[in-house]
């Protein structure tokens, strides 16, 4: 016990990324803050690059042990973590490192570097550098932009993962102040275009410095202190507007604790772990840049229009009042467990030729059916809901009953078999016991107390099968979990207006999904929350990320790991049929799940 509580202590001190030290802090709710003890040290630490390989690369200034000594403006210093997920104690890489000011900015691949000169040993500009061990980096070239230029002491600048963009903060041709932000693209190998200014949108007559393009090339994130921050210069976030990168929307301060009485330097998420952020900031520092392990803020963007020659689709209409029911719900979809005609003979085998024929009728009598069901008479098998940690449990096998079940399972795109587990639980939601490793047609023995049988496979959605009143033969058709496949949350139903989850039937069907993440530990998710276009735009979208958080936290509350699940709030942006009608509106009314990896 001593040494597991020591092991959690020395998780908690040591600020280490990943997912092994972010859930240490999710109980805290937003509170979870770590310094990386090991890599600040009493000098000035600032803007934090991650390679591919968890190295973290941070400028140190006016350390004695820099090339230029205790008047050095910043080598650079690398970190690299431990057996125990911790970051070490950071060691100054000297072949990248120069007498005057360097900035290590990126990575285009794993074994190579840009890194900023400021002219005091190597030309002014940005350097090619390819690793050769360790710590160990020989020299290229320098990029030629066509023109570059900077007027000032201070630059920033941070290369997008797509290896083609160039984000940088610097005092060159068209700046409206100090540092003014730019962007430069990729032309070829060592030649990138003339950096761009990215206009008044973004830029002040006061410093916009260390920007952060996301992922998606929409939001950036940057330290200023000219939007009327009255603190120094604080973290805010812009979203692109168009293909010119000249017009963004008004910035935003980023809220959540995540600016401080202190200035924030810098702020960037982390490629690896996509809810955790580093936040650069001189608090409890004496204004020195200290760098610290965040939580990342989950912002809500904002609805760009359209072009004028396409329809708006998220635009708000007139509330209305449609027809009294309490809950929202996404559309109906087809079951996919079937069940079979008994057969008075028990036939060893059953062909897979003749399975795939009953199914592919059966699915086709299905497509009519469904298009029948209504709202009330949906009837989804439901998994019980238990505490967290208790499905893990497994109860003493009861004795046999004597009953068999036979299950065959094939993959539902491609009608093949797949190997499969079914899984006995009781009416609490408890494993009785797990058969594996089953394949084609299997007898399953039932034992007292089952009540349920769970069918799951590796990279599969899995299905619930009711034990009562089932005889003869099932079979039940899994759905492929594949990267980038979007699945609609059929029986998610909503309080209406609301965030509130609904019915039992909700629960019940998110508890498949738990079993699903609980069965395949190494997928994530996305959540998109989406509704329709009725009502204010923003209000709807706010919505649509609040419904997707519902879900997320439900599912987290019954063991799944915050960091395997993103959210998105997409409001109306995105429907699948038309709004003009109620039962349109319904479906766009949805939460989807899209599978990351």
């Amino acid at each position: 016990m001593k040494v597991n509580q020591k092991f959690k202590s020395d998780i908690l001190k040591a600020s280490a990324l990943g997912l092994l030290a972010f859930s240490t802090f999710l109980p805290a709710k937003g509170q979870g803050v770590f310094a990386l003890k090991e890599v600040n040290t009493p000098y000035d630490e600032q803007q934090p690059v991650l390679s591919s390989k968890e190295e973290l690369f941070v400028i140190v200034a006016y350390h004695p042990d820099n090339i230029g000594g205790s008047r050095d403006l910043g080598d650079v210093w690398y970190s690299k973590k431990n057996a125990f997920n911790q970051w070490q104690e950071t060691k100054p890489v000297q072949s990248l490192s120069t007498s005057g000011y360097d900035l290590l900015i990126g990575f285009p691949d794993d074994n190579t570097a840009l890194v900023y000169h400021d002219g005091k040993q190597k030309k002014h500009g940005i350097h090619l550098y390819r690793r050769t061990g360790e710590t160990s980096w020989e020299y290229v070239n320098q990029l030629d932009f066509g023109s570059f230029k900077n007027n000032g002491s201070s630059f920033s600048a941070r290369l997008h993962p797509s290896g083609s963009i160039l984000v940088m903060s610097m005092n060159s041709y068209g700046t409206f102040g100090n540092e003014d932000i730019y962007i430069s693209f990729k032309k070829g190998e060592g030649k990138w275009t003339v950096p761009q200014n990215l206009g008044p949108d973004v830029n002040t007559f006061e410093q916009e410095m260390t920007p952060f393009l996301d992922d998606n090339k929409q939001v950036l994130y940057f330290s200023t202190n000219g939007h009327g921050t009255g603190e120094g210069r604080d973290i805010f976030y812009t979203q692109r507007m168009d293909d010119s990168w000249e017009k963004w929307t008004t910035p935003r301060r980023l809220q959540e604790d995540i600016n401080s009485q202190g200035v924030e330097l810098s702020y960037f998420i982390d490629p690896n772990s996509p809810y955790t952020a580093f936040v650069t900031t001189t608090q409890n520092s004496e204004g020195y840049g200290d760098i610290l392990m965040r939580r990342k803020e989950e912002i809500v963007l904002e609805d760009i229009p359209a072009p004028a020659d396409q329809p708006y689709l998220a635009s708000s209409y007139p509330v209305r009042e449609t027809a009294a029911t309490p809950v929202e719900r996404a559309p109906v979809e087809e079951e996919t467990t079937i069940s079979l005609p008994a057969k008075e003979e028990a036939l060893p085998t059953i062909a897979v030729d003749t399975v795939r024929k009953e199914a592919e009728a059966q699915s086709k009598v299905l497509e009519v059916v469904v298009a029948e069901v209504t709202e009330d008479q949906s009837t989804p098998i439901p998994i019980p809901k238990v505490e967290p940690g208790e499905q893990a449990k497994t109860l003493e096998p009861g004795a046999l009953t004597g009953e068999r079940l036979r299950l065959s399972v094939l993959d539902k795109e491609s009608m093949a078999e797949i190997s499969y587990k079914v899984s006995l639980r009781d009416a609490d939601g408890r494993t009785i016991e797990v058969l594996d490793d089953l394949m084609g047609v299997k007898e399953i023995p039932l034992r007292e107390q089952t009540d349920l049988l769970v069918v799951s496979s590796d990279r599969y959605l899995p299905e619930a099968i009711a034990v009562k009143g089932i005889s003869g033969e099932q079979l039940v058709m899994l759905t492929p979990a594949k990267a980038g496949m979007s699945l609609v949350l059929r029986d998610v139903l909503f309080e209406k207006g609301t965030a509130e989850l609904a019915q039992e039937q909700t629960y019940a069907y998110i508890d498949k999904l738990v079993v699903f993440m609980q069965e395949n530990p190494l997928v994530k998710i996305r959540l998109e929350g989406h509704t329709d276009n009725v009502g204010n735009a923003a209000l709807n979208k706010q919505l649509s990320m609040n419904r997707a958080k519902a879900i997320r936290d439900y599912m987290v509350d019954s063991g799944v790991a915050f960091e395997r699940m993103m959210i998105r709030g997409n409001g109306g942006a995105d429907p699948v049929a038309d709004n003009d009608t109620e039962v349109g509106r319904e479906q766009n009314r949805r939460v989807e799940m899209v599978i990351i990896n």
